[in-house]
């Protein structure tokens, strides 16, 4: 069974905050989201989707681009051997 799209991009950016040690109180500062609404939208198993508009603050944010949350990690490891 494949994953949702929804739990790959949560994972994704739980996995950028970790790696910079942020925290999800910080990305809602950064974005104004609120703390309740973006800990539903980045719950790891079952997440409720982001929309456009939160993907892009919360991507502005981080200093990434949006496609960059969205793309599995083997099309990251594809684009960057070519």
């Amino acid at each position: 069974m494949t994953r949702s799209i929804a739990v790959e991009v949560a994972q994704r950016i739980r996995r950028v905050l970790d790696t910079r040690g942020l925290t999800v109180e910080w990305l809602s500062d950064a974005t104004g989201i609120k703390l309740r609404t973006l800990t539903r939208r980045l719950h790891l198993t079952r997440p409720a989707g982001l929309t456009v508009d939160e993907l892009n603050a919360i991507a502005g944010a981080l200093d990434v681009a949006p496609g960059v949350l969205l793309r599995d990690d083997q099309s990251d490891a594809t684009a960057a051997s070519e």
